[in-house]
């Protein structure tokens, strides 16, 4: 469920977003937030079908464990699946999974970084 989002939301959001397409780049496939301001897709890259990583996004929200993570640690994971990485960052009560067609684990410290700094403005 989409919940509507306010200016400041808004800013944030945009800020979210542009945040992680700068840590990735090309490789990032799609972006989504669970928290009590928003939910749902911020970006999802122009090659890919809508909802096409969706169940990942889902699953990682719900709190999925993967079969093998990648990285685990204070509220951060990430995971392989058949398309490539999966990230959850978790602030607070909110949520934020961006799935990549790969990722160095250097880039994801940076993309947790980033996330975490727009969160907590």
């Amino acid at each position: 469920m989409v919940r509507p989002a306010d200016n400041t939301t808004d800013r944030r959001l945009s800020a979210l977003e542009h945040a992680c397409r700068g840590v990735v780049g090309d490789r990032l496939r799609s972006v989504s937030v669970d928290g009590p301001d928003h939910s749902g897709t911020l970006y999802r890259r122009s090659d890919l079908d809508p909802g096409a990583d969706g169940p990942v996004h889902e699953a990682m929200v719900e709190g999925a464990s993967c079969q093998s993570p990648v990285l685990a640690d204070g509220g951060r994971t990430v995971c392989t699946f058949e398309n490539g990485y999966v990230t959850r960052i978790r602030v607070g009560d909110t949520d934020v999974v961006a799935t990549t067609d790969g990722i160095k684990m250097d880039r994801d410290t940076e993309l947790s970084a980033a996330v975490r700094g727009v969160l907590r403005e």
